[in-house]
């Protein structure tokens, strides 16, 4: 699209060209244009499937560090998350990016919101009080991405080819602990098995280990055997197979899946059948405005802009086929800002592209924008309707694990790819290595980690997050390395082997 045209100038014909008839089977692959809906509904419901417990997974790591796990803020927001997802999916998808896209509470704050938590709390506040210090840092960092995003066209030429790719590479590594974690029962089992000698202080742990491969073993037989479009919805198969065996298991050994969330988190037993996520106080947001918590967390918004920058790009170049364009990165950046900042108001967390769903649409290649639109309008629906959410809840982590872990290991790939596209130079060999070895090693170092920490909170949570020092390293060294320098171990093996050697 032309840069001379108006950021909103093509609205109406983006918006029309999105519901666009008559309705097409094959649209799924084509990123407009209606979609039966016994099409558009399964495929839409994948994409919620697959980021649904990690949407609220942020929350509940820091809810459980600030100690409000049970308080009424706690509840509201987790309702609150499913409501705000659903609308900046909706968002991006007619008038942000307009890419198949999904968000969902982003994972980089985590760090910096627990040590937030910790420090304000050591200054003698209490959990309700950090969390009030969280939701107004997280509403002026919004605004902060939002402002500084509409000028990428003229930022964003820092940025050379290789640093997106390095990016994307960044966050596959930064899942695939997660992924593993999740096959192997969750942080919470394993945590507790570390305690107690191994003790699971209830079900066998192998059942959780027949679950996660049943899982995964059910969405690769689905993708073999299901002829035509419908095998790309393997992830949801698996998800449901795992859940519907988990189920099963607990007839036998009741608590493996956990039903008691049905009224602890916004269930039938809490809220009734119908709940509407509320707004917070301004007052109360904005009298616990502190000044290093609101600059950290806006540092933070830099670093998930660049995620943003390579999710985004991933869509284009896996599904699309194409270079993402400056019009498609700046809606992609200016609206996760601005979701980010309406968030903030229901007591949200700060919400970007959610990178689970960029692998599924790799996987998948399914990009049509009616498909995820219909996946947008459920979580909406869901928030409205708490037993719905309160189900989802429900599904085991190594159920999510069993299937999670196909598309965490592909979000690396597509880093990979990105990467080898922007040319195997020796000059990027020498980038790639060193944002490897040092950005994503230090982010692993627990030691270096613990030292950082205890010279400041806050540094600790920032070396700790992986995609924020690999971006740095790689953006400074494409700068600072020349164009043509060589590795001198590479050219000596180009020469032996043209001499026969």
């Amino acid at each position: 699209m032309s840069g001379k045209k108006s950021f909103f100038a093509d609205l109406g014909s983006s918006i029309k060209a999105m519901f666009a008839g008559p309705s097409d089977p094959e649209n799924v692959y084509r990123l407009n244009g209606r979609v039966p809906l016994r099409r558009a509904i399964p495929f839409g419901l994948q994409h919620v499937f697959t980021m649904f417990a990690a949407n609220v997974t942020p929350f509940l790591i820091v809810f459980s560090s600030l100690g409000i796990t049970q308080s009424p803020e706690a509840q509201s927001a987790l309702m609150a998350a499913l409501l705000v997802a659903g609308f900046g999916t909706l968002i991006q998808l007619l008038i942000g990016s307009r890419l198949p896209m999904v968000i969902g509470t982003s994972f980089t704050f985590v760090p910096i919101f627990c040590v937030i938590g910790a420090s304000l709390m050591r200054s003698g506040g209490n959990g309700i009080d950090a969390y009030y210090t969280i939701v107004c840092s997280s509403f002026i960092g919004g605004l902060f991405v939002a402002v500084y995003s509409l000028f990428y066209k003229f930022w964003g030429r820092l940025i050379k080819p290789i640093v997106p790719g390095i990016v994307v590479l960044g966050i596959g590594l930064s899942l695939l602990s997660s992924g593993a974690t999740d096959f192997f029962g969750g942080s919470d089992l394993l945590s507790h098995m570390a305690a107690n000698g191994g003790a699971t202080g209830g079900a066998p742990y192998y059942l959780y280990l027949i679950v996660a491969f049943g899982s995964l073993l059910s969405a690769l037989c689905w993708n073999v055997f299901v002829p035509g479009v419908y095998k790309n919805l393997n992830i949801m198969f698996g998800i449901v197979f795992g859940y519907v065996l988990s189920c099963l298991i607990s007839i036998g050994v009741p608590g493996f899946v956990d039903f008691s969330t049905l009224s602890s988190i916004g269930g039938v037993g809490a809220n009734g059948w119908i709940g509407v996520p509320r707004f917070v106080d301004p007052s109360l947001v904005f009298a616990h405005f502190e000044w290093v918590p609101t600059i950290m967390t806006s540092l933070c918004f830099i670093a998930s802009t660049v995620e943003s920058i390579g999710d985004s790009s991933s869509i284009a170049e896996m599904g699309l086929g194409r270079k993402i364009t400056t019009r498609e990165v700046t809606g992609t950046l200016v609206f996760d800002g601005l979701n980010s900042g309406l968030g903030a108001m229901f007591g949200s967390f700060p919400l970007t592209t959610f990178s689970q769903n960029v692998g599924l649409v790799a996987q998948t290649k399914v990009v049509n924008r009616f498909t995820v639109f219909i996946g947008g309008c459920f979580l909406v629906l869901a928030s409205f309707f708490p037993p719905i959410a309160a189900v989802i809840y429900t599904i085991p982590n190594c159920v999510i694990g069993g299937t999670m872990v196909i598309l965490f290991g592909s979000i690396g790939v597509i880093g990979m790819k990105m990467c080898g596209e922007a040319g195997w130079s020796d000059k990027n060999i020498m980038i790639i290595s060193i944002a490897l070895c040092l950005g994503f090693g230090m982010s692993v170092a627990g030691d270096f980690i613990d030292a950082m920490g205890a010279i400041d909170p806050y540094l600790g949570g920032v070396f700790q997050n992986n995609v924020i020092m690999m971006f740095l390293i790689g953006f400074v060294l494409s700068w600072v390395l020349p164009d043509t320098m060589s590795v001198r171990l590479f050219h000596r093996k180009k020469a032996e082997g043209s001499d026969g050697k």
